[in-house]
């Protein structure tokens, strides 16, 4: 699949590719996408493995969650690696239901907590944001270091902004008053 694409994918040639007769391939998936899914399946626990190793790291609340969402599109970035199709292949994203939808709100749930800890005013929306935020760094960005320190820059920016802001007397001293 990461050669041909998952439009490009056939049963045939994924049972070929495995070394397995297509009738072993389809008594265990109905079809391609059931295949793909649970490749996904097996690669989630190291994204949110990636994710958590950085939301749990030392420093403000934008470090950890740029650092956690970077080791996190890194890992996917690394598993995706010299595939034509990667693009196509990170956008079926939305068609692999529970399994990443799972993935995606634990990732957010840390997110709000490390916000809501951090003074954000609202927590559940910007961790929704940084996420759709990062996920079109990642999907538009070809360059793995490019992309990390995009997403670093992004979390940076938006948190301590929306963090500053929600402190009257930070946003004084920034001022200069």
């Amino acid at each position: 699949m990461l050669r041909d694409g998952l439009r490009g994918a056939t049963m045939e040639a994924i049972a070929r590719e495995a070394g397995i007769a297509k009738a072993t391939l389809y008594a265990q998936f109905s079809d391609k996408d059931a295949v793909f899914g649970a490749l996904v399946v097996s690669l989630r626990d190291t994204l949110l493995a990636a994710f958590e190793d950085g939301i749990d790291s030392d420093g403000s609340a934008a470090e950890r969650i740029g650092s956690a969402l970077a080791a996190h599109y890194l890992a996917l970035s690394q598993i995706l690696e010299g595939s034509p199709h990667a693009s196509e292949l990170m956008s079926e994203h939305k068609r692999l239901g529970a399994s990443l939808r799972d993935t995606d709100l634990a990732m957010q749930d840390r997110m709000t907590t490390a916000l809501a800890q951090a003074g954000a005013t609202a927590p559940a929306d910007l961790a929704r944001l940084l996420s759709a935020a990062s996920y079109g760094i990642a999907l538009k960005t070809r360059d793995e270091e490019t992309m990390a320190a995009h997403i670093r820059l992004m979390c940076r920016h938006v948190i301590d902004g929306e963090t500053i802001a929600a402190h009257p007397a930070h946003a004084e001293i920034i001022q200069g008053n």
